[in-house]
């Protein structure tokens, strides 16, 4: 996937940069994020530097940093085998103002019209239902479920996996 530089009306879509570690690293922190991610574990700084250090190298993972003209999100996209893995996580401040649903839109025209990508999956926990309505409103559809699969705030959760074709993206593309 090529670096974003423009975005949407509201984002403008980048690389992520050494300098906006420490906010990612304080977002996925962030308990209100932290519960809602697959990944259980906080990151400490010295982490979150290799994690940078082992990204950056890569050929088949993006991260990016999405800037509103005011506040933050974040996304990634990792391609292996020609299928790309999507996520986001937005400032709490700025949660429920679409800009997940934005970021993904313009994330998912990326990789499927200019990257020429066939499927675009990704996995979430069934308790995160603000990320599953945003994603079957995408288009997503479930495609399994792996029962009691993590650990989180004192109980264990499904997992569900979700997925979306080109062409069904297209098609969903052209009804909204």
């Amino acid at each position: 996937m090529n670096a974003m530089g423009n975005g949407s009306k509201r984002l403008v879509i980048r690389l992520l940069e050494r300098r906006d570690l420490e906010e990612a690293r304080l977002l996925h922190n962030d308990d209100s994020t932290f519960l809602q991610l697959t990944d259980i574990s906080h990151v400490s700084e010295a982490q979150q530097e290799q994690w940078f250090q082992s990204i950056s190298t890569s050929r088949s993972s993006r991260r990016y940093v999405a800037r509103l003209r005011v506040g933050g999100c974040s996304g990634s996209t990792t391609s292996t085998r020609g299928i790309a893995t999507p996520s986001s996580a937005v400032v709490a401040a700025q949660r429920r103002n679409g800009y997940a649903s934005e970021m993904f839109d313009y994330m998912l025209r990326n990789l499927i019209d200019q990257c020429g990508l066939h499927r675009v999956g990704l996995v979430t926990l069934a308790s995160n239902t603000p990320s599953l309505a945003l994603y079957r409103k995408l288009g997503f559809v479930e495609e399994g479920r792996e029962r009691q699969a993590i650990f989180r705030d004192g109980q264990y959760h499904d997992l569900i996996a979700m997925g979306l074709l080109a062409a069904e993206w297209r098609k969903h593309k052209s009804i909204a």
